[in-house]
């Protein structure tokens, strides 16, 4: 191409040439008949009074025609010299441009293909890689790490040239380019890393020349940084930044989905598992309730025909313990159809499912309960009232098994913009420490399927209990994303 636009730029300079040429022709044509007019028609003068001074203008209009061409030849030269060496400055740039384009849709490919970030960061290493070794940095000693926060400390997770100890070395990210970069959100060079405060103390930057640091951000969050050492002196332009600054933001949506798949796989893992306790739980209920009250039913049935012939009046008494035994059966058996889809919270609202749910307590446990502010429920749009019916139903579930309480009592009222429940017993109370630590280390999933239900509705849930002095359970939740008028203005 750049012979291309030579050839065009000579043969446009010929023609200016040739055109100059042929005006100086023509200016010789009519100088010599402005002579022979004026010195002929006008003032009547002889060819030989007249030749000698069209002589002498000729050639001076021949000796400017060949300054002026010498000039024009020369012009033209610097000018298609310089027009070619723009054009290869112009085209050198626009394949670098190409080059890092290709570079990051091939980052953009490999972060289509998969979920791994360890492949993206090594990806984003590579096309830094490639351009500072463009920029005439050895790749023997081109050095290059990825660091990801971890608490409060950035750890390597992906690193070039790093040796011994360096592999596993942190760094705060405070202080330094590493610092500079994290706090100002942008790329940050130093021309002496070997006495940064932080990449000093790496091995592999005492060697270097030159480094620069690219902050990897997604809006205000910091995910962490990526740092490239030249063993070279390096002159990084605007144009390096935005490629370092692609490569990050690249690198930081590989983040994201890839955090974004974990947390994903551990959901659908823990629903696994919830799912799993769930059915054992049932089966445990079935085989502790249900089941065992209709072996016994069969047994007394068995019992019963023997009697029949030999002692009517006993199998009438018989047949009565039966049918007392079948009603409870199936009050037990709609006690677990009720768990597991309360129709009464659809169609009458919070406050009836834990009437009900209080109600058959009452009469298999003989357990006091009281509810105090129902109408409230109403304040709740419907997905945020089943919510928090299932965390109410889990405390008082609680409560019955564990409490061994007199009382239990649910108190439901409006604080601001702020719908509360309250569940409260005076049973025996425990000890909250262990609870508060690490709640997903216990046996039990009740704990956890209370605080991750009330996450889903922006709740927040508060546990408090003393040996001796009974446990309460405090939910708290926003009207104003769950509100039923929410709801019903949208």
């Amino acid at each position: 191409m750049t012979k291309g636009i030579a050839k065009i730029t000579i043969k446009e300079t010929r023609r200016q040439q040739w055109s100059l040429v042929v005006v100086f022709l023509l200016a010789f044509i009519v100088q010599g008949a402005a002579f022979y007019f004026i010195a002929t028609l006008l003032l009547e003068q002889t060819a030989r009074e007249w030749l000698p001074g069209l002589i002498i203008a000729s050639l001076g209009l021949f000796f400017i025609a060949i300054i002026v061409l010498s000039i024009a030849a020369n012009s033209d030269q610097r000018l298609s010299k310089g027009t070619q060496q723009l054009f290869q400055k112009e085209l050198g740039h626009l394949q670098t441009v190409n080059k890092r384009g290709q570079r990051l849709q091939a980052m953009a490919s490999t972060l289509r293909a998969t979920l791994s970030f360890e492949r993206v960061v090594q990806e984003a290493m590579d096309i830094c890689s490639l351009e500072l070794e463009e920029m005439g940095t050895p790749r023997q000693s081109l050095v290059a790490a990825v660091y990801l926060f971890r608490g409060q400390a950035l750890y390597p997770v992906a690193t070039r040239l790093f040796i011994g100890n360096d592999i596993e070395r942190i760094i705060p990210g405070r202080a330094g380019i590493v610092g500079q970069a994290l706090s100002e959100a942008e790329p940050a060079v130093t021309k002496d890393p070997r006495n940064d405060p932080e990449l000093g103390k790496y091995v592999a930057f005492q060697n270097c020349v030159t480094a620069v640091c690219i902050p990897l951000r997604a809006g205000f969050q910091i995910f962490g940084a990526m740092v490239f050492g030249s063993g070279t002196a390096v002159e990084f332009t605007e144009g390096h930044f935005e490629l370092f600054s692609a490569v990050g933001d690249q690198a930081v949506i590989a983040l994201q989905n890839a955090q974004l798949y974990q947390q994903l796989t551990a959901e659908k893992q823990r629903l696994i598992e919830a799912d799993e306790e769930a059915r054992k739980e049932l089966a445990r209920d079935l085989h502790d309730g249900p089941t065992q009250s209709i072996a016994a039913i069969a047994m007394r049935i068995n019992f019963i025909r023997s009697l029949l012939t030999r002692n009517p009046q006993q199998s009438l008494a018989e047949l009565e313990k039966v049918e007392e035994l079948a009603k409870r059966t199936a009050k037990e058996i709609r006690g677990m159809l009720f768990t597991l889809r309360p129709l009464v919270l659809e169609t009458q609202g919070l406050a009836a499912a834990i009437e009900t749910v209080m109600h058959r307590i009452q009469e298999t446990d003989g357990l006091n309960m009281r509810l105090v502010g129902g109408e409230h429920g109403e304040l709740l749009s419907e997905q945020a009232q089943s919510v928090v019916f299932s965390i109410v139903e889990e405390a008082i579930g609680n409560a019955r098994k564990y409490s061994q309480a007199k009382l239990v009592e649910v108190r439901l009222w409006k604080e601001d913009n702020l719908f509360v429940a309250r569940i409260q017993d005076d049973g025996v109370g425990f000890d909250t420490e262990d609870v508060n630590r690490d709640y997903s280390s216990r046996g039990s999933l009740g704990m956890i399927n209370m605080r991750e239900r009330a996450e889903r509705i922006d709740g927040s849930l508060r546990v408090e209990s003393v040996p001796g002095k009974g446990t309460a359970v405090t939910l708290v939740v926003p009207l104003a994303k769950h509100g039923s008028l929410i709801i019903n203005n949208k």
